[in-house]
Formats: C-alpha cells, sequence, structure tokens
C-alpha cells in the first residue's frame, strides 16, 4: 500500500545523511589578521613599520575576525589586511599553529639574527581575539630588528604559502 512512498523516505534519509556528513566538513577556514598600509599603488609596504614587534614580551600581533567583512569593519584605518588561514579549527586559549614552513626563505639580512620558518603563533585572547608571534620565533635581535625580519618573512609567506595573503582593508585592489 505504502510501496510508493518506500523510495522517497530512503532517498531522502541518504540526502539528509549526506548534507550531515558534508555540513560538518565544510567549517569556515579560521584567520588571522594584521592591518598594514600600502603605497599609492595599493601593494603593502614590506617594511618594519606595518609588522612592529613590540610589547613587555614583545610579540608581533594579529587577531581574529568571523570573516573579511569583520575585519574590515574592526580595523577601518587600516589600507590593507595581511590574513593567514590557519584552517578549519576552533581554538581554545593556549593554542598555537605553526605559521610557514622551512622551505619557505625569510629573505631577512643575517645582521637582523632571523629564524627560520616555521614561526609560532599563540592564541591568548587578551584582548579578544588576540594572536601573536614571540619576538623569540622571528629573530633572536632586538624588536627593531624583529621587526624587520618580520616584514620580510610576511612578505616572502605572501608570495609562497597559499594560506598567506593580502585583501582589501579601506582601500579597494591592495595587492602584495
Amino acid at each position: 500500500m505504502n510501496s510508493n512512498k518506500r523510495p522517497f523516505n530512503v532517498m531522502a534519509t541518504t540526502f539528509a545523511l549526506l548534507a550531515a556528513l558534508f555540513g560538518a566538513s565544510t567549517a569556515s577556514a579560521y584567520s588571522v589578521y594584521r592591518g598594514v598600509v600600502a603605497d599609492p599603488q595599493h601593494h603593502v609596504i614590506w617594511e618594519a613599520g606595518n609588522f612592529g614587534v613590540s610589547g613587555g614580551a614583545p610579540t608581533l600581533s594579529f587577531f581574529h575576525y568571523l570573516d573579511d567583512a569583520a575585519a574590515r569593519a574592526a580595523m577601518p584605518n587600516s589600507q590593507c589586511l595581511v590574513k593567514i588561514d590557519l584552517g578549519n579549527v576552533a581554538p581554545a586559549p593556549g593554542a598555537n599553529f605553526q605559521v610557514g614552513n622551512v622551505g619557505i626563505a625569510l629573505g631577512a639580512f643575517a645582521i637582523d639574527q632571523p629564524v627560520a620558518f616555521p614561526w609560532q603563533i599563540d592564541f591568548d585572547n587578551n584582548p579578544a581575539g588576540h594572536w601573536s608571534i614571540a619576538r623569540a620565533q622571528i629573530s633572536n635581535g632586538n624588536n627593531t630588528a624583529a621587526s624587520r625580519v618580520a616584514a620580510a618573512g610576511a612578505a616572502n609567506l605572501v608570495f609562497n604559502d597559499p594560506d598567506v595573503t593580502v585583501i582589501n582593508g579601506n582601500t579597494t585592489g591592495c595587492a602584495r
């Protein structure tokens, strides 16, 4: 009597299972952002001023936002944003990830005592959404040297690591 409904029920159940499986695996990427200044042609200025290492325990700071639009809204004075995709993760404070890999050169001067990739980025959530790369991960030199190394390293990551990109901030047409 209800034999006509059985194929529909099987098909509906199959689609529901597939949707549940694929829905769980298509989580959004978790990204962190750093606002930077660009030149008149909208290219990021890969200099220490854009990648300042500072603080009591010196670090290079990044912030997590839900998406690119939220990052732009939170950093309205940033012409461009350097975005690092950490993958499909949901980290808790204390989590850390590797940025870059040994196959990517830093492009920094030896006098700045650079530390090779990968660099560890840590989630301390202080203030909310805050991630940082400790100076000791970047350089064995002072904050100024670490800032120069961070700028050179970030440039090489953008050119050589698909997980690191430049996106528009308050400027359209941002480029690496």
